[in-house]
């Protein structure tokens, strides 16, 4: 799929809007995004809460995954929490597919401040649905 399709669905996802998502880069098997740290992301302790990190991981690589053209869902999920997410203006999100299979994907995220400081890594696998089942 191309960018401004990609870019489109981001717009139609209500949490991704929520959240303030803003795909900066899509191509086949990778993709790349921001979110601006803010007050209403913030956990207890004023950096960013890990759910609205994963979030953003988890919305990023099934985009990664669904460039190749396929509608997909999570299926399995881990991240690694290095780092807090905190002295940075944007938290930005790297997705790479890995294995883009026939109904299978893996997807590797990195997660990073303004400065590319790696501060949170997951790995995930999503499903290739399809509709005519």
């Amino acid at each position: 799929m191309k960018f401004d399709e990609m870019k489109e669905i981001v717009a139609r996802n209500p949490f991704a809007v929520l959240i303030g998502m803003e795909l900066l880069e899509a191509a086949d098997g990778h993709a790349r995004a921001r979110i601006r740290l803010q007050p209403r992301l913030t956990n207890i302790y004023g950096g960013m809460h890990g759910g609205c990190a994963f979030a953003l991981a988890d919305t990023l690589a099934g985009i990664a995954a669904a460039t190749y053209g396929d509608h997909v869902t999570t299926l399995d999920a881990s991240v690694n929490y290095m780092r807090p997410v905190t002295g940075t203006q944007y938290l930005y999100c790297e997705a790479d597919v890995q294995r883009n299979g026939n109904k299978i994907s893996v997807v590797c995220t990195k997660l990073m401040d303004d400065h590319g400081k790696l501060l949170i890594q997951g790995n995930f696998t999503y499903y290739h649905l399809d509709f005519a089942e």
